[in-house]
């Protein structure tokens, strides 16, 4: 599996060159995948959870020294971690907590200093079964978690990280397991989905000032479940999607007292929502406008927009025009959405929106009609890290930078410039390397059809220059990418012709 991590460059409206993708290091070497996950942030450190292909999936820490193995917790058996996606770890004090298997404890609660070898923070169910810990969060000093204890079923839980003890907080379904996922701090409480006998799975919430657990709203009155999913706290509100008979998957806001139905785009029993794993993240903030992904009534995942100012809901935009747009996951940073969506022709790949102009593809880093899926993202100071696939190097590592957010290289062995950018004519390619490589260029349309292609050349070391005839090429927008002779993808952006 490779590990690589790929620094995506942006067009940001201006003629600079671009900071490009790279590979970092090669994980497990070949085609499988290290399927990064749990990326979390612990200080300067990336902490994640990734398989070498020897070791199976541990805990791996990215730091100036590049992305090393940190520990090996379960070393008599294939992997101590999983590969759930839409999951992190939650940072209290000096340490870092997540869900680990010792191979002699079962799936537990764990704890890393960051040096020091990981430890056990709490043992939910005794011997080697598994309690299941699966989503982490802090929140003042103490970690919230869904825990089974072969009793109770699965329920939340805390850890209170200054005595060192857990301890059960609810029992939403004493005729068994409730359940619990969608675990988040809204205010001061947190919330939750479970599971009851009589209501079915609905929202709740947990207050620990007066260690009480409240039922927020039967949404789907009765036994039947509303589901709550995508929980998402965006200026003073709690968002979700949540199910009726009667209207479909929806969009819901919470404001402390009242649940709201926002959206009904497909009119009637119909969803204009789909329903997504636990977690995932299709609602984000832009600007004053609420983004999500819905359905049109015929085709799925296309973006849209609700204005919390009016009530509104509209249409942003069809990334396939003539069939699902499929938008797997929303990221906003800063002044820009970022996710991954479909256009018919390039499968599931990076899109970015500024709110204004037309969203437009970034990179299609699985060439072609495959998916690179682009998913787990997590933003550390300038730089947004996220998981994706390519063909040379499976699932792995990507990383993206723009000018908004600082252009930098991360550990290619050289740089490369592509100027001028948009451009009115011919392009130059700047390929500056610090040691020999065979390289191939490739220029394509947003159709996938290729315009210009350098086939596997020599490049020696220091500045290499590649022009790319672009004088009579249409108006639009173009991706290139650099490739090595192995076919991996070492470098790919937007190039616009005028």
């Amino acid at each position: 599996m490779k590990h690589s991590i790929l620094s995506i460059a942006l067009l940001a409206g201006m003629a600079n060159a671009f900071a490009q993708p790279m590979l970092v290091r090669d994980i497990n070497p070949g085609t499988a995948s290290s399927t990064p996950s749990r990326l979390a942030a612990m200080g300067k450190k990336l902490v994640f959870s990734a398989n070498d292909g020897t070791n199976g999936f541990e805990l791996w820490v990215r730091d100036t020294s590049g992305a090393n193995l940190a520990f090996n917790i379960n070393p008599a058996s294939a992997s101590s971690m999983s590969t759930t996606a839409n999951r992190s770890m939650a940072m209290s004090g000096k340490f870092i907590y997540f869900p680990a298997n010792n191979g002699t404890s079962g799936t537990e609660l764990y704890r890393w200093d960051g040096t020091n070898p990981p430890m056990l923070a709490a043992e939910i169910w005794s011997g080697t079964n598994s309690s299941g810990v699966d989503e982490v969060i802090s929140y003042k000093g103490k970690i919230y978690f869904d825990a089974n204890d072969g009793i109770n079923g699965e329920e939340l839980w805390v850890y209170d990280t200054t005595s060192n003890t857990a301890t059960r907080l609810t029992d939403v379904n004493n005729a068994g397991s409730s359940t619990v996922s969608s675990i988040t701090v809204y205010d001061t409480l947190i919330y939750f989905t479970a599971f009851n006998n009589t209501v079915g799975t609905e929202l709740y919430s947990y207050n620990p000032n007066t260690n009480s657990t409240m039922l927020v709203s039967d949404i789907e009155a009765g036994i039947s479940s509303s589901s709550p999913n995508n929980l998402t706290v965006i200026a003073g509100k709690l968002y979700f999607t949540a199910f009726t008979t009667a209207n479909g998957r929806e969009l819901y806001s919470y404001n402390g007292m009242n649940v709201m139905r926002l959206t009904d785009i497909v009119v009637g029993s119909n969803s204009s929502i789909n329903n997504t794993s636990t977690g995932a993240k299709i609602i984000a903030a832009l600007g004053t406008k609420i983004y999500f992904a819905g359905n049109d009534g015929t085709n799925f995942g296309h973006l849209y927009a609700y204005d919390p100012a009016n009530g509104n809901t509209a249409l942003v935009y069809r990334t396939n025009p003539i069939g699902n747009s499929n938008i797997n996951t929303i990221f906003a940073v800063k002044n820009k959405l970022y996710f991954g969506a479909e256009n018919g022709v390039n499968g599931n790949e990076l899109w970015m929106y500024n709110g204004t102009a037309t969203p437009s593809m970034i990179a299609d880093i699985y060439s072609g009609s495959l998916s690179s899926s682009p998913t787990d993202f997590l933003q550390m100071d300038k730089t947004i890290y996220f998981r994706a696939t390519d063909s040379a190097n499976g699932t792995e590592l990507f990383s993206l930078m723009d000018s908004t957010l600082s252009i930098k290289n991360i550990a290619f062995a050289g740089n490369v410039n592509v100027y001028p950018n948009p451009t009115a004519g011919n392009v130059n390619m700047d390929i500056t390397l610090e040691k020999a490589a065979t390289l191939s260029v490739t220029v394509a349309d947003m159709a996938g059809r290729v315009v210009y292609q350098n086939n596997s050349t020599n490049y020696a070391v220091g500045r290499n220059n590649v022009t790319i005839p672009m004088a009579n090429a249409a108006a639009g927008v173009y991706i290139y990418s650099l490739k090595d002779e192995q076919g991996r993808m070492m470098t790919t952006g937007r190039l616009v012709k005028q």
